[in-house]
């Protein structure tokens, strides 16, 4: 099974910082023809997001669970779908009591991609990673799945050196990305 793992603030919507509302969400320019584009090539989508607000009290789990099934209704009146979201709630900085997560969810930690591998029987050799930020594809380059950049207004605090050592292109936009796979 081929997936695309896909970050959700700044490769598919508009990183606001901390959205959560779905007045708050702005899609990426072409991200949907990047969805439909996978749907059709039958590519497992997983958006795979850190949402430390939730540590940080500003939103809770509840409220990203509701937003992410709003964006699917969304999805689905345009006949598009994304295959499942996995969210790490937290942040070492923030948590009261960082014991009751798996510190290996929160990316640069392989711990959302290795449950979707194993949930879904996908082949990491076959699978691509999009995000905006390197701590988005440091699992990716870690679990052998071929990493993408995003740019976003992440961008000019991102280590370039990093991403030239790994190879790893850069695009501004996610379906500028999967054109060329």
């Amino acid at each position: 099974m081929k997936a695309f793992f896909l970050d959700r603030d700044g490769t598919l919507n508009v990183d606001y910082n901390f959205v959560h509302k779905p007045k708050e969400w702005t899609w990426c320019k072409d991200a949907l023809k990047a969805i439909r584009w996978m749907n059709e090539n039958k590519f497992k989508i997983i958006v795979v997001t850190n949402q430390s607000g939730i540590a940080r009290g500003r939103y809770s789990l509840d409220d990203v669970i509701q937003l992410h099934k709003w964006v699917d209704q969304q999805l689905e009146k345009k006949g598009l779908h994304i295959d499942d979201w996995y969210v790490a709630p937290h942040h070492p900085k923030f948590d009261e009591k960082p014991h009751d997560f798996d510190p290996n969810d929160r990316k640069p930690g392989t711990g959302m991609f290795l449950k979707a591998i194993n949930k879904y029987g996908i082949d990491p050799k076959q699978s691509f990673m999009a995000g905006d930020k390197i701590t988005d594809l440091k699992p990716a380059v870690e679990l052998g799945i071929k990493p993408f950049f995003i740019r976003s207004r992440h961008e000019p605090n991102q280590n370039k050196k990093w991403l030239k050592q790994y190879n790893i292109e850069m695009f501004d936009t996610l379906f500028e990305a999967i054109k060329t796979v």
